[in-house]
């Protein structure tokens, strides 16, 4: 078990990331409750498979370097990917340079047990909810969000707390609060109704999972 407890804020800096040799690639576990669900950072090598035909686990990509084959159609760096087990995708295979991909593995509910994939270059992004920041909605089911977030150097959001906790990566410049500065690659954990005030200094985009937290179950 890693950073199992989420009633606990947790913060792995780029500079914190260990990887391990596995059989599939290069790790980096962030998060892990056995059996139930992990999140984690993989090098695929040149032709390397993130899982095998028969896998019976639920699982969220975002391609964060490289170029990924799955579902019959290559995956360029930006992509999304919802992959819901046992719906005939085989494991997202690297192309030739490797890919280097973040990973969430765990159930996902029921009602919304649907695979889906979005080259997030190709899609229109939409004003904030503030001066400066920018959104591309990728999932939305349940209590739970998932969006890429773009801000502009100086933006500043209003103090509030997030119901079913947080979950950031940050893909760019550095992201902001009152607890700290979280560089490019940083990950960030929040619990169930825990508050801060964000900002951004320097301008950042990130990836955002909002809501999820309230239980082991959730998506």
């Amino acid at each position: 078990m890693l950073n199992a407890d989420r009633d606990l804020r947790v913060v792995v800096g780029a500079e914190d990331r260990h990887f391990v040799e596995e059989e599939a690639g290069m790790v980096c576990l962030l998060e892990s409750l056995p059996g139930e669900r992990a999140t984690f950072f993989i090098s695929l090598p040149p032709g390397g498979r993130l899982f095998g035909e028969e896998s019976s686990v639920d699982r969220e990509v975002l391609v964060m370097a490289g170029e990924i084959a799955a579902g019959g159609r290559l995956w360029p760096k930006g992509s999304y990917l919802r992959l819901a087990a046992g719906r005939g995708i085989s494991g997202p295979t690297a192309r030739e340079e490797g890919a280097f991909l973040f990973v969430k593995s765990g159930p996902f509910p029921e009602e919304d047990r649907r695979s889906l994939g979005i080259v997030t270059s190709d899609d229109l992004w939409s004003p904030g909810l503030v001066e400066g920041l920018s959104v591309l909605p990728l999932f939305s089911g349940g209590t739970a969000n998932t969006a890429l977030v773009r801000w502009a150097p100086g933006t500043v959001f209003q103090p509030h707390r997030h119901f079913g906790g947080e979950e950031i990566l940050v893909l760019s410049g550095v992201f902001e609060d009152e607890h700290g500065a979280y560089s490019e690659g940083s990950w960030y954990r929040a619990p169930h109704m825990s508050r801060h005030f964000p900002f951004s200094t320097q301008g950042c985009t990130i990836f955002v999972k909002t809501g999820h937290l309230l239980a082991a179950s959730a998506a």
